[in-house]
């Protein structure tokens, strides 16, 4: 499964996630996600769960590109998922599992828009 992630920094902060079934099929989306000049938020959290909430493996997450105003970090760590109702992992969103997260700063001062890409590779 390859997920790629297109995040988009506006205001202070835009996030955009965009997750694939196949490798050979990429899906991209965007969301915003406004943060204080400055102060760190999450813009990526990930995890390869089977359908009994265990571990999958480790996804491969590389920061593709950007950001241009700040930094991005990629922390290994206890991340809450986001599945959909009719996702048979659903019920593993009600606990933190092992996983990767994005976590943004923008650079002292700045305002405006910034970006970054990161590909997930699970």
């Amino acid at each position: 499964m390859v997920c790629r992630t297109t995040s988009v920094i506006a205001t202070v902060a835009v996030l955009g996630l965009g997750l694939s079934p196949a490798a050979a099929f990429t899906h991209l989306s965007s969301y915003e996600k406004t943060a204080l000049t400055g102060q760190e938020i999450l813009v990526f959290k990930g995890a390869s769960l089977n359908a009994d909430c265990s571990s999958a493996g480790k996804d491969d997450v590389k920061i593709i590109s950007g950001p241009s105003h700040g930094e991005v970090r990629l922390v290994e760590g206890k991340v809450y998922t986001s599945f959909a109702k009719t996702n048979q992992r659903f019920r593993c969103n009600s606990r933190k599992v092992d996983g990767i997260k994005g976590v943004y700063k923008s650079a002292a001062g700045f305002k405006g828009q910034d970006q970054m890409t990161f590909s997930v590779h699970t």
